[in-house]
């Protein structure tokens, strides 16, 4: 009997040192401050900002919410489940150099989905406006999506891995 609480209590151990473990390890997908500047923006907002707009609308400017990160993420929780499951093994079995770079597959998971957002049809995203529309279509797009231009807000959408101590790790 005591030797089934001792290997219970060790257990619980390494439990705890793999939660603290994924706790000191997260994974973030968004726009980093390297990727945030608009190389075609002349009014001076940047990609953060312009997600932000449109993630939440802004009735004043007359553009609806088409929120990105979120839902696309929600969207895809169980694959990112069983990602972040298998990082959680990996720190259990003091293979933590591996889990670190399962965190990264998550993250470039969790950013890869969030591009493909803006043109998913599960999106329910408004269409443009006619306006917008054809503003677009005499800029040269055959195919005017909402959020797509140029593509720069899209592709500013990256992940990182902040480690231990506060790296960084892409």
């Amino acid at each position: 009997m005591r030797i089934d609480i001792v290997e219970e209590a060790r257990n619980f151990q390494r439990m705890m040192n793999t939660l603290n473990k994924m706790m000191e390890n997260e994974v973030y997908v968004g726009i980093a401050d390297d990727t945030t500047e608009r190389e075609a923006d002349k009014t001076g907002v940047t990609n953060a900002e312009l997600l932000f707009i449109h993630t939440n609308g802004s009735p004043v400017n007359n553009i609806p919410p088409r929120p990105v990160i979120e839902p696309a993420i929600h969207n895809d929780k169980d694959r990112l489940a069983d990602m972040m499951k298998k990082a959680a093994q990996l720190f259990m079995e003091g293979r933590d150099e591996e889990a670190i770079k399962q965190l990264q597959r998550v993250g470039m998971r969790g950013q890869n989905v969030s591009r493909q957002w803006f043109v998913d049809e599960k999106n329910g995203w408004p269409p443009n406006s006619p306006a917008v529309r054809a503003a677009k279509i005499k800029k040269g797009s055959t195919d005017p999506k909402p959020l797509i231009d140029t593509g720069e807000l899209r592709k500013s959408i990256t992940y990182f891995v902040k480690t231990k101590g506060g790296g960084r790790v892409r």
